[in-house]
């Protein structure tokens, strides 16, 4: 099959074809490495930077920043890399809809798809491996959302959801500007949008208000800093509230317990844990 041919056709089953994402991980391996093991998921690797050799059951591509390799489950794939510096790439995990009653399979084939030169492209691959990077739980349903639109523009779909970056920026904001006095208005503006319409958009998005989804990023890492000896008073300042006493009741309506108590619940645990092993 032609290039071209083949390209139509993936763009034809990929927008007609049901697929699941099972899991996206940014992944490094060191120069010089070699790894192999038996495939689960299909999956789309993003080379980043570095360059690695991958085969998968003796079907060997040559792995550069900007190609696209696809594999499939069931197969053992292996990786040997050959570049002085690590090889860095982004994984896409899927399975594929079945019953499929469509002429062609190519989500269960082995193919490369080179020069992912396209600029939407480019800055949805760079939108993920930022969502990846920053790695909230809240953050799956547009880390997904945004890899389907990076799987869909890998074949040369041109359509993109601008509004879906534009959410994104102002993820960002609240990531990098947590502790700060943010507003609907500031994360409307990151987004380049009027208050009322990113509200809507980003709770269609999450199932979540802008606003509140600030409120459990800055709990989340609250409790991070007090598993890390914080007290209550430093954890709610570092995180952008000055009255520990407000703090404590957000964070015990959002955890089921008071902050003073994180620290002493993870001992136990440990203890359980340490328990459990030598049982």
């Amino acid at each position: 099959m032609q290039k071209k041919d083949f390209m139509i056709a993936c763009q034809k089953e990929y927008t007609n074809r049901k697929l699941l994402i099972t899991g996206i991980s940014l992944q490094t391996k060191e120069s010089g490495k070699q790894i192999s093991y038996d495939t689960t998921h299909s999956a789309f690797i993003y080379p980043l930077s570095g360059s690695a050799t991958i085969s998968f059951n003796g079907q060997t591509f040559h792995a550069n920043p900007n190609d696209i390799i696809h594999g499939a489950k069931n197969q053992r794939v292996a990786f040997e890399v050959t570049s002085k510096e690590p090889f860095i790439h982004l994984n896409i995990y899927y399975d594929p809809e079945i019953p499929w009653h469509g002429s062609s399979d190519i989500m269960n084939m082995v193919y490369e798809i080179s020069s992912l030169q396209d600029g939407g492209s480019l800055e949805l691959l760079h939108r993920l491996k930022n969502s990846v990077m920053r790695a909230n739980w809240d953050d799956q349903i547009q880390r997904n959302l945004i890899a389907q639109q990076l799987i869909l523009s890998s074949f040369g779909y041109s359509y993109i959801n601008q509004e879906l970056l534009q959410i994104e920026n102002a993820i960002e904001l609240m990531e990098t500007s947590y502790h700060k006095n943010l507003k609907l208005k500031d994360l409307a503006k990151a987004a380049q949008m009027d208050e009322a319409h990113f509200s809507y958009k980003f709770n269609k998005v999450y199932h979540i208000r802008p606003i509140d989804y600030l409120i459990r990023l800055r709990l989340r890492k609250a409790a991070n800093l007090l598993l890390k000896g914080y007290s209550v008073t430093e954890a709610a300042w570092n995180v952008g509230y000055q009255d520990p006493l407000y703090f404590s009741r957000l964070y015990k309506k959002h955890f089921g317990i008071p902050p003073s108590h994180t620290y002493r619940n993870e001992e136990r645990d440990i203890e359980y844990r340490r328990q459990s092993k030598e049982n």
